[in-house]
Order: C-alpha cells, then structure tokens, then sequence
C-alpha cells in the first residue's frame, strides 16, 4: 500500500507531465522593472556584478594576493556565506596604507567601506569559483555552497547601488539565501526536506539567528539543486511539490518561483493556475549563462509585488498583528474608495493544490481593531482565481452576479417559517489594484504581461474575484456529533433544492470544503458556499451540452467523471454529497467516535475514489455503488465506530448514517417509483437483450430507433442504455423523492440534536472525580471558616 509521501510524490509526477511549458525564455520578462528609471538601475548593477565578478574569475597568480577579511553581513537580514576554502587569503586591491583604520578622512574611511564591499564580494567568487569555472560535482551537497553564495553576492551588488543612491534607487528588496540549507521547513506538512530557499528581505528587517528553519510562510521560492547536468525530468516533481507548500503557506500569493538547478545548469519556473513555464537553461559556466542568471535576481529586487507573485492587496499589519485585505465594492466608483477595506488573522481554507482556483477563506471583519485588542469577526471572505470572461458583461458564470441573484430572490421567496439558511453576499468582485494611480484588474493576461502567454490562450483567463458574506462558519471537521452531522448535511442540501428551484442555479461542486457550519442557538446548521463551478440553468439552458468536469475527486459523480454529454442535472449534486457522507463516517465524524488518519484510509476500499486514473474511480464508484449489499460490503462496513464500542451493529450513529447512504444510494440509483422504468437503475451501462423489452418504447420508437442505427442488428455489438442518460428523463420523479427524504432526516437529527445528550462513561468518571475534589475543597472551607471564627473572637 502507497504512503501518502508517495502518493503526492505520484501526484506531482503527474502533474509535471500535464501541466509544464519547458523552454520559454519570456518568462523571463516577467519581472522587469516597469519604470525607465528602474530598468537604468537594474542595468547598473547588472554591469557593475558582471564586470566584477568576470575580472575576478581570472587565476589568482595574475593578481594580488593578501588577506581578506570575513565576508560582509548583508543589510537586511540575511548572513552572507562565508568561503569553504581553508585558506584564509584571497585577492583584493587595498592599499597597504589603508589596512588598518588610523586617521582617516571621510573620503579614505568611504574607500575603506568600498574595499571592504569588494573583499565581501570577492569571498563568496572564491566560494562559487570552481562551480563557476565547470568543475565536476561530487555531491549534491556540494552544490549549496556555490549556489548560495552566488545569491549573496547579487545581494550586495544590489545593497551597494542603496547605498550610494538611497531609497531614490528604487531597490524595493533584497534577494537572499534561508540561513540553512537541506532543511525542513518548521511549517511543512510533510517531511520532505528544501535544498535551498530565497528569501525577499526588506532593508529594514532583523537579522535572524542562524539556526532559523525558514519556514514556507517566508520564502519567496524554493531551489531544488541535482549533481547531474540535465536532470531536470527529477528535479521538476520535487519543486513542484515543494512550491505546493509556499501556496498553502502563504495567504497572499497570487503566483511562485521556483529554481531546478541541475550540475552547472539553472532554470527558474513560474507556476501560475494552469500551468508551470520554465526558461531555458542557463549555463553558468558561460558568461552569458551568468549574467542571465544576474539580470533575473537584480530584477527580483527592483520589480513591483505583483510580478514577484505577492497580492498588493492583502498586507500584514506588524502593529495590529493581522492582516489586511481589499474587497472589491461596485457600488463605489471612486479609484480611492473602490474597495472596502477588512481585517482578519484566521484562514479556514488553505489554497492546498499546486493547479487550479487557490481558493483561500478568511474570517474578518471591516473593524479596524486598536493596538492589543482581539479581533471578532463578522463575515467570511473567499478569495478565488476563476474562469471567465474577460467582460463582465459577457461572464454568465460569475459567482458575484449568481450569489446576488439568490440574495434578492430567497430573500422575496423564502419564508422564516421555512428555516432555510442560504449564502448572503455583502460586497464582491473582481479584484484590481493600483499602479501608478491607474487602477488594475487582477487577471492572467496581467500575470503575464511581456510574456509571450499573455493572449496564448484566452480558454484559459482567469480573474482574481473576491466576494465578502455575512455568515461566519466553521469547517466540517469541527462538528461534535453525528446528529449535528446529518442536520449540516440536510440543511445544505434543503438550500441547493431552494436555489434551483427558485434562482434555477446549479452548484455542480459539492464537497467537504464547500460547506460550512454556523452554529444558531447552539444548534449546528449547514450553509452551501462556493458557486464557482455553478451554472445559472435560466441562461444557459439553450447551450448545447459541453463535457467538463468539475469538482473534487472523491466526491464527483459518475457522470461528471466520465465527462459525457449527459446533462448535469440535480442528481450529480445528490450523488455528490452521497459519497461525501460515506467518506466522512469512514474518517470519523464529532468527538464521540474514534478517527482515522490518512494512512489508515489507504487500507480501505474507499481509497479508491481519489487514486488516479480517472477510469478506475469511474470503476471503484461504480461497483461500489451498484447494489446496495456492494454498498454495504465495501464501504458502510468501514464506517467509524464510536468510542468504547463493542459491537458495531449496536452503535446508534453508525447505524443512523447506514440507514443514510442506503437510503439515499436507494432513491439515486434504484427508484421504483411510478414512471420510473428498469433503464434508469444502476450506475453502468444495461446491455439490451436480442429481442426489444416492453420498457424500451412503442414499436414506431424501435423502428426509428432501428433507422438511425441506435439499436444493433443481430451481427453487431449489442447495444448498451446509459442508466444516467435515461435518469435525466425522470429527474423530477425522482428529486421529490430526495426532497422527502432530506427532509424527514432533517427534522429527524435536528430533534436529536436538541435533546439533552446522556453522558457517555468518560464523562460520568470526570463529572465524579470532579464532585470529589469539591467535597474536599468544602471541608477545607469549613476548617478555614472555623478558624477565620477564632481568629475573630480573639481580636474582639
């Protein structure tokens, strides 16, 4: 059985072979300053760091031999390598006169500070010299060091060029080495190890100590170095799966950077939604391999935010210890008050995949809090990178227009009564900035500007949107109970039924991150998040059917798996959310029954859902899901039992969430209601026998069926009925039914949840142990009250 670590490990592979553009040197003009003034800049300091570095890779018997002191510490942060050679000697060009300090002038101590400047340069050329020159590597390890000091070395060209011009440079940064190399990061949620990371350090920032772990939260991108030249097929994988862990980590990165640098080759990659575009390799042994290599580290210092992958729009605030986020609000029109302005300091949704959306989920509120005080949330804020179109006006698909549309129509429809609870949008849109008082809209086209990716596929823009809600919610996993459980499930699925019926809006992407727990009363509720993927049924019923797929693995229908021409109606969602309560009773659900970690998943046959290919989930699901004892075998036999339990039949929840799923699989996949017929019952394709069943149709349907070539002759394949096709017919028979259903179970688990629950053992011993130490602090009170008495007496 695969361990996680080699699941993801197979995962990134997989993602290497789908998603890379190899060879593409624009990505290099990604990060070029945008201002004449500091494209001068970056141009003199990329001079100045080659023509010193080039004269200084001559051999040392042409030049002057005498001692250097240690390399300089670099403004900012990061402590430059020193040289690996044991000799204490290397070449510099100070004056004998000017070796010790004495009485100097101004002018002789700012000569002295420029010769100390080059002895710290020409430290880390000796470090790096032989890597430089192409000297064969041993080991990988022996990579570090050169690497390393190559980026310090750029960083004090870089902090020289501050120095003489001052902020007016318009150096925003240096780039500098994580203090350790070959580490693991402190936040990591694995136990992988970095070869080396790249810091984006301010002028200003504290010298950290050097046995920092730089975790992933402070890295601007990851190095991930191979002895062999070429062997970027292996590096790429690793550094995918190591930049997966800066987007978890990091709330504010709309793209990354990576490095694979493989013997004396360096290729740096951008990884932005759909796909990771990496340069050409650049040969560090040559001249031009060195200054490309210059120019793109330079750059990094002196380019806007934005182009090194940070989102201008959400800032840490040091003071406040939180962070600030921008929401768009179209009913502003001013640049300056265009968005509203929130705080927030808990993320309940990681952007956790390396591909795709990276949405991300913030409890805030728009309070600015005082120095010390806490802060209270008032809203949920998501945070998403969508498809769409480039106008608004043309985007039908828009989360915003969508989530407004239900607010104003549940709100005229939805009755108290009806005890529905149903997403509320406050502000929301597609999120700009700006740039040189001109405000921007955050999309790809802007990602990759000066590329040439910038209009490459216009299939594939995406917008940066941000939508602002009123409720506050929690994630699933922090539910106690089963009955809390089913209640959060009934509710989601009461209000998908309200949005189609009333708004004729599909959600499309049921899953565990897509729902949300509000607590009303101390009762658990359920809210449906997340219309992404959603499609407003009321505009686009006339379009034909496009196959896409949509959703998480696990939980994805049949149907939407195979990504057929079937349309996707109510019952995808239905199927969904079926295989997301078989695969939260398998993990565990509240604190009353025992929880499996990942690994112990692997075991089961429900691991299935989400191991690729594609076909063998469609497989797994299918068998599954076939028939009810096949439900029961290899699935609800491995719902989680609760704790302290015996026996698994006798366990009330375990058996209240059985009743649930085969009750449910039952309506999906083998109605028997009136009008719905034998062709619309089981999850894969019904083989038609030789001669034409009653339920196929009336003998003119046969015939032109026969016409047409839908039915087979005797000398062909036999024909095969798509259960799902045939399901869509009888879709509205059959949702009653769910809605019957859901509904009954809803009352059902809301009535449990709010009865007094009966205390289970552990907590019958805790309530005791605790009743007796309050016997004993009583008696204690007694003793102290009597000689509290006495102590009276005598003072009278």
């Amino acid at each position: 059985m695969k361990t996680i670590g080699e699941e993801r490990r197979n995962e990134m592979v997989d993602l290497y072979g789908k998603h890379h553009v190899h060879d593409n040197d624009s990505i290099l003009n990604l990060t070029e300053p945008l201002k004449l003034t500091q494209q001068g800049t970056a141009l003199t300091i990329a001079d100045e760091a080659v023509n010193f570095l080039e004269a200084y890779l001559r051999p040392k018997s042409t030049r002057l031999e005498t001692t250097a002191p240690p390399p300089k510490q670099i403004k900012g942060g990061r402590g430059a390598k020193k040289s690996s050679s044991s000799s204490s000697s290397t070449v510099i060009g100070i004056p004998s006169e000017l070796s010790s300090l004495g009485d100097m002038t101004m002018d002789e101590k700012k000569a002295k500070d420029d010769d100390d400047d080059d002895s710290a340069r020409i430290a880390h050329i000796d470090e790096m010299r032989d890597w430089l020159l192409g000297k064969p590597l041993r080991l990988e390890s022996g990579m570090y060091g050169p690497i390393t000091a190559f980026v310090s070395y750029v960083a004090l060209c870089v902090q020289a060029q501050r120095d003489k011009a001052g902020s007016t440079a318009g150096i925003r940064r240096l780039i500098c080495p994580a203090d350790k190399a070959d580490y693991q990061p402190d936040d990591s949620d694995d136990k992988t190890r970095i070869d080396i990371g790249l810091c984006s350090m301010d002028f200003d920032d504290p010298a950290p100590t050097a046995s920092t772990r730089t975790p992933y939260h402070k890295l601007l991108a990851v190095v991930e170095a191979k002895v062999r030249s070429g062997n970027f097929k292996e590096a790429w994988p690793q550094l995918y799966g190591y930049t997966r862990q800066l987007y978890q980590a990091q709330h504010n990165l709309r793209s990354a950077w990576g490095f694979a640098i493989c013997g004396h080759e360096i290729c740096v990659c951008h990884f932005g939604n759909d796909m990771a575009v990496s340069s050409k390799p650049m040969n560090i042994t040559t001249p031009k391999g060195r200054r490309s290599f210059i120019e793109l580290l330079v750059n990094w210092s002196i380019c806007e935010d934005f182009q090194i992958g940070r989102d201008p729009t959400i800032g840490y605030l040091p003071d406040l210890d939180c962070w600030q986020i921008e929401c768009p609000d179209d009913t502003a029109r001013d640049i300056d008050v265009e968005s509203r302005r929130y705080y927030f300091n808990e993320v309940v949704c990681h952007a956790d995949h390396l591909f795709g959306r990276h949405t991300r989920c913030f409890l805030a509120t728009d309070t600015k809090p005082a120095v010390g005080s806490s802060l209270v949330p008032t809203v949920v804020i998501k945070d998403a990178w969508v498809f769409a179109k480039p106008s608004t006006g043309e985007d039908v698909r828009d989360e915003t227009k969508m989530l407004k549309k239900i607010r104003a129509t549940l709100g005229e429809h939805i009755k108290p009564e009806d005890d529905i609870i149903y997403p509320e949008i406050v502000v929301g849109g597609r999120v700009s900035f700006v740039l040189d008082h001109a405000r921007i809209e955050d999309n790809t086209k802007v990602m990759y500007q000066g590329s040439d990716l910038a209009d490459k596929d216009p299939d594939h823009f995406r917008v940066h949107r941000r939508i602002v809600m009123s409720q506050i919610g929690q994630r699933l996993h922090t539910l106690e109970s089963v009955d809390e459980f089913i209640t959060v499930v009934c509710d989601v699925m009461r209000c998908h039924n309200a949005i189609f019926e009333h708004c004729q809006i599909l959600h499309r992407d049921i899953s565990d991150n897509n729902i949300l727990v509000v607590k009303q009363g101390g009762i658990a509720r359920g809210l449906l998040i997340d219309f992404d993927c959603a499609i407003d049924m009321s505009i686009e019923r006339t379009e034909p059917p496009r196959p896409e797929m949509t959703g998480t693995l696990p939980f994805m229908s049949i149907n939407n798996l195979s990504e057929s021409n079937v349309k996707r109606t109510v019952l995808d969602d239905y199927e969904s959310m079926l295989y997301l309560v078989c695969w939260s009773a398998t993990l565990g659900i509240g604190s009353s029954q025992h929880h499996r970690e990942g690994k112990d998943l692997e075991k089961l046959p429900i691991a299935r859902w989400r191991k690729l290919p594609i076909g063998a989930i469609i497989e797994a699901k299918s068998t599954h899901l076939g028939t009810e004892n096949s439900l029961n075998t290899n699935i609800a036999a491995y719902f989680s039992c609760a704790k302290g339990s015996n026996d698994a039949n006798d366990d009330p929840d375990r058996n209240m969430l059985t009743s649930f799923v085969t009750i449910l699989r039952s309506i999906l996949f083998d109605n028997t209601s009136e009008g719905v017929g034998p062709e619309c019952r089981g999850t894969s394709g019904i083989e038609l026998p030789r001669v034409k069943p009653s339920w196929l149709g009336t003998g003119a349907e046969f015939l032109s069926a026969l016409d047409q070539g839908a039915l087979s002759s005797a000398r062909d394949k036999p024909v095969v009925i798509n259960p799902f096709e045939k399901r869509v017919e009888k879709c509205d028979i059959i949702v009653k039914d769910l809605h019957v259903f859901i509904g009954g179970f809803w009352k059902f688990a809301m009535k449990r949840q709010s009865q007094p629950k009966p205390a289970s053992q552990e907590q019958v011993e805790m309530a005791a142990d605790d009743d007796e130490g309050k016997d004993e602090d009583k008696d204690d009170a007694v003793e102290d009250d009597d000689d509290g008495d006495d102590d009276d007496e005598d003072d009278d």
